[in-house]
């Protein structure tokens, strides 16, 4: 029955705490302005909103989130009694439904079961322990799968990439999927899309999905319509809907693209023209990407049909064997003899474990010589300044590159204050003085690397 699904109590418990409290403050301003406010009114006002507080407050104490971060959100709501709890229930709380657990089981998970190669573990163990623990992790955690036969190629700026990127799209001739968090028109956009549209009249199956937070001062509103109107299947990640979905703290923060199955790029790029510094805000803007070719790209496939289906057509049976690489490889095998190792992986917020930390943690706790950070944002957990600490203790070189210029000075300062504890540990960091980084990136050991988006 619907009243006893998971969480359904703790969402009535939240909406009715944020009902209740604004209907008091209406209330009391009506005595207000009426002159009837007297001493009874204002303590049942008082009282009310203690109590219904004390009832949020034992709802983020109950959640699985970060000490800190729980600590965090009790001192906003104890503060902001009426606006508080709003705040968390716009940007904090995450909703997990049987619902959506369900659709991504059904078009990802079971597919990427069927597709793990114990050899291909096994070869991740001899060559490298603590790449094989991060690999293992995520493949318990998020249903990823370890790929062999690819080839990588490293951008270290976007301007790098894109003339590659343009090239691959030019000759596609099957499929072309899209998801990232910032689409923005102008010369980086406008050339892609130039190319989407004539590789539509050819045929090809184009598909793009963007963020709506993320590009809702920068995308023209309907833009998916407008796309749509040059056979483009565009749709927008998390529509702001309010009263109706307040579910703002969901994005998708991806930055994925596919080429007919064997082509695949990723990292902090997001297609936009300060990300190939044609437009300068920050300085120069320093990102990675990388350029997947071979049997890896399917998993970056699996990611983005996994968006597609639960959000957008969650009825659509997906012909997987479609998608395939092995569909659309060029007959000569290349890749055969290359034992890279790749695994692609996602998030989503309703993951019984985070995907980003927990590779992170493995990574750091693992390493025998060195860990190399790049982050943009330095917002640590307890869990890894712990690690952090640990390892520089133990001998690790540990390095961490943050920007010299900053996209966000509340952010900036909040990065800085963590070098302190990390620094006396001995910890080394460096600011990017050109400009800003927005590379997300960690190497250990000259044996594993993660380029990605978080």
């Amino acid at each position: 029955m619907g009243f006893f699904r998971r969480g359904f109590w703790q969402k009535l418990v939240i909406y009715l705490t944020v009902v209740l409290q604004f209907g008091l403050l209406v209330w009391l301003l009506v005595v207000w302005f009426t002159d009837n406010l007297n001493g009874p009114a204002a303590f049942v006002f008082l009282f009310v909103s203690i109590v219904l507080n004390f009832l949020f407050g034992i709802m983020i104490v109950l959640g699985d989130s970060e000490s800190s971060y729980k600590i965090s959100w009790l001192f906003i709501v104890g503060m902001l009694p009426i606006l508080g709890p709003l705040l968390y229930v716009l940007f904090a709380h995450k909703y997990r439904t049987k619902k959506q657990k369900k659709y991504f089981h059904d078009y990802f998970s079971i597919v990427s079961k069927a597709e793990r190669n114990e050899d291909v573990d096994l070869l991740a163990k001899e060559r490298s322990f603590s790449g094989y623990r991060v690999a293992r992790y995520l493949e318990e955690a998020t249903d990823a799968v370890l790929y062999k036969k690819s080839e990588l190629s490293y951008f270290p700026f976007g301007e790098d990439m894109f003339p590659k990127m343009l090239e691959d799209l030019k000759k596609a001739k099957h499929y072309i999927f899209i998801e990232y968090f910032i689409i923005t028109p102008g010369k980086m956009w406008d050339e892609i899309l130039s190319i989407l549209k004539e590789k539509v009249k050819e045929g090809v199956d184009v598909r793009v999905i963007w963020d709506d937070v993320g590009n809702i001062a920068s995308t023209p509103v309907l833009y998916d319509k407008e796309l749509e109107k040059f056979g483009i299947k565009a749709r927008v990640y998390g529509k702001i809907r309010p009263f109706i979905d307040v579910r703002y703290s969901q994005r998708d923060h991806r930055k994925i693209m596919v080429i007919d199955g064997y082509i695949a790029y990723t990292g902090g790029v997001n297609l936009a023209d300060e990300y190939i510094n044609i437009k300068n805000r920050f300085g120069v803007w320093k990102d990675n990407a990388i350029r997947v070719e071979g049997e890896a790209v399917y998993g970056y496939t699996l990611l983005f049909l996994a968006t597609w289906n639960t959000n957008f057509d969650p009825k659509n049976v997906i012909d997987y064997d479609y998608y395939r690489p092995i569909t659309y490889l060029p007959k000569e095998d290349k890749y055969l003899k290359n034992d890279t190792l790749v695994l692609p992986y996602g998030d989503v917020p309703y993951a019984d474990h985070p995907a980003g930390e927990g590779a992170y943690l493995s990574l750091i706790n693992n390493a025998s010589s060195y860990v190399y950070i790049m982050t943009p944002y330095l917002i640590l957990t307890e869990k890894v300044i712990s690690s952090l600490v640990m390892a520089a203790l133990s001998g690790i070189d540990v390095r961490i590159i943050t920007p010299g210029i900053p996209d966000k000075k509340t952010v900036y300062q909040l990065t800085r204050s963590y070098y302190g504890v990390l620094l006396k540990a001995g910890v080394k960091i460096y600011e990017f003085k050109e400009g800003f980084i927005h590379a997300k990136t960690f190497l250990s050991d000259d044996m594993v690397s993660t380029v990605g988006t978080i």
